[in-house]
């Protein structure tokens, strides 16, 4: 289960940007609306692609709407693909797979058009989407908000294994960039109470990165990608090679990507220090298919950097005269990931269908710091170990009725070792962990979902899951031994009635939490932001109730939705200051369930095609949150900006396609008392912004595409709300496609 198109924009100057950016979105939400209107009485969501290696692979043409910026899989044609009518399958949602229109969930689709194209992280191909917001901190590492949630808050999903381990963050961190965009075919992000089918982490949605399976070529076929990119906005120069070949009952792949950059140029041409990085990827897969045996996958990913600079705590941020540090750098950061996967019919306790798995992950997550001023430089060593199995059973009943029940078990390990080094004597000395060291966590769940098509306008999804998690911290220093054994239900309500062939109304309600995890009970020592971690080993679970209702829509020449939600959290966890200081002069922080949050807002997404070679397609966002903590209420914490993203997709020719983007951020001045502090936001507002983009792509011929782009054309300096470095500069960039 679970290229590169060119263009990034064309910006207005800082000193207006918030009255032409407030401009430039209420002619979007003209623009996207008349069409829409026009074609139906409400606005609506896209077609889903399948989410699961052992469902059968779907044209790049189905991708859904609307993923932004994504391109046909074969661009050498001339015209565009007609809509599939409910042909797009998803199964993250439902936990099997299930056509788009009658699924209740609001699911985005990023098609591998749009994750090849991005140069550096596969999180880039999330910016612009429906529900979601990216948020850079430093280069080659990016973190995405869905709904508002952030960090630990949302579950990221690799081949349906978790990422999410017990040090994730709850707040942006650097992770996901651990997966090679290259590699993947798709990523699907369930938006909201839907995702809450599974478990923990699962609060604002779910993210899930799915990777290629070359059981998907055809039986004595292979495949050879070689893929090269270069730009001027980061010194960047990519290369990548996927390989596949199959036999009639036996598949192999291997595929290879090495990223490298020199430092990022801004607005007006200022190359940024601290900003450069590189990496490398490497995956592997091997398949089998049994016929009536079923499908076996054996599957390997590993990436690292070997050597990321921390570019916000290494220049001076907001309110600061100098950095906090000397030295702050991820060295290295390393993701290894090994899994076996089997899915068959079968034929027990009245089930047709097994999916089990077993995976294994190991995160380096390293690190070499000094504070400004300091002689004492710290090397830290961090590891997780995150071992995890499921199984899944599944039946469906003449189409009109389906059951899965199934069970999973994770179990995490941390390591965590600090030295700390004088750098005029050499001395070294042992200092505290980052992490509780040998800390463990383990999470055992039971799950079931059931779908019934009442009749043929009324589907109804009803599921739930138990949790029961065991956590524990050795004591260590003047820190105690900690056990807590939390247990939590979440589950998901979900209708969908349809008022045609072609349109539905859906609403969906659940109840999620996010049980606290080792680096809420026991994170100490340097934090972004100035700041300085002291643990709290008295945390518990927080909790989210979730409602959604939106409209759907797929026809002939629209496609699109339109959700409105609200999310309520409880006992939430926050990052606290505790009002002291620590003789370096970071601000002393704590994580306590001290808060209460309310999000709400709107999701929409559009695609209107005009005619067989030109489609035109829109995305809105519009988020709000309060939180009220030590009963004082205020703004929610990093609440994303109004955005709109605008595209319009053109046939020129049989070999030529040509792509315009208009990305809009309105002004976002609505900060919480933490955003003040925080030396990476503007404490009178982040403000808004616009890019227009275009991007080209040539067919030479059947084995090769030549691509270029040009990104931030008016040269913008603007940085995203809630980041640590500005955005790109005018970027020129080129790229080949080679296949054999």
């Amino acid at each position: 289960m679970i290229g590169i198109c060119a263009a990034r924009c064309w910006t207005l100057d800082a000193a207006t940007s918030s009255g032409q950016s407030r401009a430039l979105l209420v002619l979007a939400l003209g623009l996207s609306a008349g069409p829409l209107w026009a074609e139906a009485d409400g606005l609506a969501t896209p077609a889903l692609l399948p989410a699961s290696s052992t469902t059968a692979a779907v044209p790049a043409e189905s991708s859904a709407l609307p993923a932004s910026t994504a391109q046909p899989a074969t661009l050498a044609k001339a015209t565009l693909p007609k809509p599939k009518q409910l042909e797009g399958i998803q199964v993250t949602a439902t936990l099997r797979p299930e056509a788009a229109i009658e699924v209740s969930a609001p699911v985005t689709v990023i098609g591998p058009e749009r994750l090849q194209n991005q140069g550096l992280t596969a999180i880039e191909a999330l910016r612009g989407q429906p529900g979601a917001f990216v948020q850079q901190t430093t280069p080659g590492q990016s973190a995405v908000f869905v709904r508002g949630a952030k960090g630990s808050e949302v579950l990221h999903l690799v081949d349906g294994f978790r990422l999410n381990n017990a040090i994730f963050r709850n707040a942006p961190n650097q992770y996901f960039s651990l997966v090679d965009g290259q590699m993947l075919d798709r990523i699907e992000i369930v938006r909201g109470s839907s995702g809450m089918i599974y478990g923990s982490d699962a609060m604002g949605g779910v993210v899930q990165m799915i990777s290629r399976d070359p059981l998907d070529l055809d039986p004595h076929s292979h495949s050879q990608t070689l893929r090269v990119r270069a730009d001027t906005g980061e010194d960047l120069l990519l290369g990548h090679y996927a390989g596949a070949i199959r036999s009639e009952d036996f598949a192999a792949q291997i595929a290879l990507t090495s990223i490298d950059t020199d430092g990022r140029r801004i607005g007006s041409g200022q190359q940024l220090p601290a900003s450069n990085f590189s990496s490398q990827a490497v995956s592997a897969r091997i398949g089998y298919d049994a016929g009536s045996g079923g499908r076996l996958a054996l599957n390997f990913q590993q990436l690292r950097q070997p050597r990321t600079p921390r570019h916000d705590e290494l220049v001076p941020g907001f309110g600061q005269a100098q950095s906090a540090a000397e030295v702050a750098l991820f060295e290295p950061q390393d993701r290894q990931f090994v899994q076996l996967t089997h899915a068959a019919q079968v034929s027990w306790l009245g089930f047709d269908h097994l999916d089990w798995q077993l995976g294994s992950q190991n995160i380096t997550d390293d690190r070499r710091t000094r504070n400004r001023g300091s002689v004492s430089e710290a090397r830290e060593r961090n590891q997780d170990r995150l071992n995890g199995a499921s199984v899944k059973l599944s039946r469906i009943d003449h189409g009109a009725h389906a059951l899965v029940v199934g069970a999973e078990v994770y179990h995490d390990r941390v390591h965590s070792a600090r030295t700390n080094t004088n750098i005029n004597t050499g001395i070294e000395s042992v200092a505290g962990p980052r992490f509780p060291n040998a800390a463990t966590e383990q999470n055992i769940s039971l799950f079931a979902l059931d779908d019934w098509r009442i009749n043929q306008r009324f589907d109804l999804v009803l599921s739930g899951r138990y949790s029961t998690f065991d956590i524990h911290l050795p004591a260590a220093g003047s820190t105690p031994l900690v056990k807590l054994s939390p247990d939590a239900f979440s589950g998901h309500f979900g209708l969908s009635y349809a008022l045609n062939d072609q349109t539905r109304l859906v609403t969906n309600i659940g109840r999620g939490f996010r049980a606290p995890n080792i680096f809420d009970l026991g994170q100490f020592g340097d934090r972004p932001g100035n700041r300085f971690a002291t643990p709290n080993p008295n945390l518990a679970a927080e909790r989210v109730v979730d409602v959604d209702l939106g409209i759907k829509h797929q026809g002939d020449r629209f496609t699109g939705e339109l959700f409105v939600f609200q999310n309520h959290f409880t006992d939430k966890i926050v990052t606290a200051l505790t009002g002291e200081v620590t003789a370096g002069g970071r601000l002393l922080v704590q994580n306590r369930n001290a808060a209460s949050a309310k999000s709400y807002g709107i999701e929409a997404g559009a695609s209107y095609r005009f005619s067989d070679s030109l489609e035109s397609r829109a995305a809105l966002n519009y988020t709000r949150g309060t939180e009220r903590l030590d009963g004082v209420s205020g703004n929610g914490d990093r609440v994303p900006p109004l955005t709109v993203d605008l595209a319009l997709d053109w046939h020129a020719s049989p070999a030529l396609t040509w792509s315009f983007e208009a990305f809009s951020a309105d002004r976002q001045n609505r900060l919480s008392a933490r955003d003040r502090t925080d030396p990476r936001i503007n404490p009178d507002g982040t403000p808004g912004y616009t890019r227009f983009d275009i991007a080209g792509r040539y067919a030479v011929n059947e084995q090769i595409d030549l691509l270029a782009r040009i990104d931030n054309i008016a040269d913008h300096n603007f940085r995203e709300h809630g980041s640590g470095i500005n955005a790109i500069g005018r970027n020129f960039a080129l790229g080949l496609d080679l296949r054999f």
